[in-house]
């Protein structure tokens, strides 16, 4: 039996398991160690499209506040108000873009572990 064992594990097998593995990767950030699979990456682009739509959301919404409307005491606190708001349109305008970026990439990661494991 112990010779039969070793014949069929030097022999090379055809077909796939039954278990259908995963194809994984695993990334590496100082101590933490991440494994990443088809599934994961698809959550992980649902995430990033979720953040991406909310910031544009976001952006829409301050944009949509004209600045005739803007009162305060004096004009350096009017300056200080328009310069914020031009640096949070800015900020979530990146933040949409780079959450997109980071869907795409994340679909296509998916895309690719998956056809590995087929």
């Amino acid at each position: 039996m112990i010779k039969t064992g070793k014949l069929l594990f030097a022999s090379p097998t055809s077909g796939v398991d039954g278990e259908g593995k995963q194809q994984t990767r695993t990334f590496k950030f100082g101590d933490l160690q991440v494994e990443l699979t088809s599934g994961k990456a698809y959550i992980g682009a649902a995430i990033a499209f979720i953040f991406s739509f909310l910031s544009w959301e976001l952006s829409q919404g301050v944009q949509s506040i004209a600045e005739s409307s803007l009162q305060y005491a004096n004009d350096n606190a009017l300056l200080l108000a328009k310069s914020l708001r031009g640096s949070l349109l800015v900020m979530s305008y990146s933040s949409t873009i780079l959450s997109a970026f980071a869907t795409v990439g994340l679909i296509l990661l998916a895309g690719q572990l998956r056809s590995e494991d087929k």
